[in-house]
């Protein structure tokens, strides 16, 4: 498919027997007052009140060492204001969308988790150094651009093969495989639950298109293909550490990606390795600081 309408036009029959979950009300009701001038701090609390884990999950990461808290902090209210809207934003869409997917506390989901949050972090990170996009929306990005394979993980029995394939593949992306075997792939199911979660439309349309080389030969839109490339090389770092071997679309497009970036040579391997003195992982749900020498992404 060639654009977001025809996408939108083919949803119900793509969706056909593969649920999409709709956005939970908190994201909205903390989105909506995040635009406040004056957010009502006490609205967002009572609404994380109402979910255990949310509350646990807030209170753990307005505790962690990260933020360096003299005194206990045991209300909501209070987390929430030490925490910062942002922070909190991206605590409850990563618990959300894990607890809104399939396949719950089985060890490959969660592994996928692990992984979708360096990817958020990565991005975050790359965004801020290079002024591509707002680094907290790069992180939804890295959260939200592979979510589509948990879906069709769920729908497709031998879904595993599939992308063992891909993964393996050098010469095919893992998209072309699943269309072959599926009649549609992760980017496509992914761009259709952040349409559902209302998330921006640079960040659907980059989802749907992280795995398309033409967005940088025929640069139709540069924004669109910076931010695939910011998501690309995000991928890369943290496929390089984690795997010490190159990936295919950083094979065919890397060179293109630090050209319109504008990394030299001599800058990127420091930001393949490097490691910031306080990042914020949420793994588990949880925020926890990361120290210097634990080896994450970079």
């Amino acid at each position: 498919m060639d654009s977001t309408t025809d996408i939108d036009a083919a949803a119900n029959e793509l969706l056909k027997g593969i649920d999409i979950p709709p956005q939970p009300a908190i994201l909205l009701t903390i989105a909506q007052e995040k635009k406040n001038e004056y957010p009502n701090i006490k609205k967002i609390a009572a609404e994380i009140s109402k979910d255990v884990a949310l509350s646990a999950a807030m209170l753990r990461a307005a505790n962690s060492p990260a933020f360096g808290v003299r005194n206990k902090i045991s209300s909501i209210s209070n987390a929430v204001m030490s925490l910062g809207l942002n922070v909190v934003f991206s605590l409850v869409t990563a618990l959300c969308l894990r607890n809104a997917m399939p396949g719950k506390g089985k060890q490959r989901f969660e592994r996928f988790w692990d992984t979708a949050a360096d990817s958020a972090l990565a991005c975050s990170f790359l965004a801020g150094r290079f002024k591509v996009m707002n680094p907290d929306q790069a992180y939804m990005l890295g959260l939200f651009h592979d979510c589509g394979i948990v879906l069709m993980m769920h729908k497709f029995s031998n879904y595993m093969d599939i992308l063992k394939e891909g993964n393996a593949s050098t010469e095919e992306l893992l998209t072309a495989i699943e269309d072959r075997a599926c009649g549609t792939n992760h980017a496509v199911i992914g761009y259709l639950v952040a349409r559902s979660w209302f998330l921006p439309q640079d960040i659907r349309d980059t989802i749907l298109r992280h795995h398309d080389e033409t967005v940088f030969t025929k640069l139709e839109d540069r924004a669109l293909a910076q931010e695939v490339g910011l998501l690309t090389l995000a991928e890369h770092c943290c496929h390089s550490y984690h795997r010490q071997s190159e990936d295919l679309i950083w094979s065919r497009t890397g060179n293109t990606i630090v050209e319109m970036l504008d990394i030299t040579e001599p800058k990127l391997p420091p930001i393949r390795r490097r490691r910031p003195h306080k990042k914020y992982d949420i793994s588990g749900c949880e925020l926890k600081a990361v120290s210097q020498d634990k080896q994450k992404c970079f």
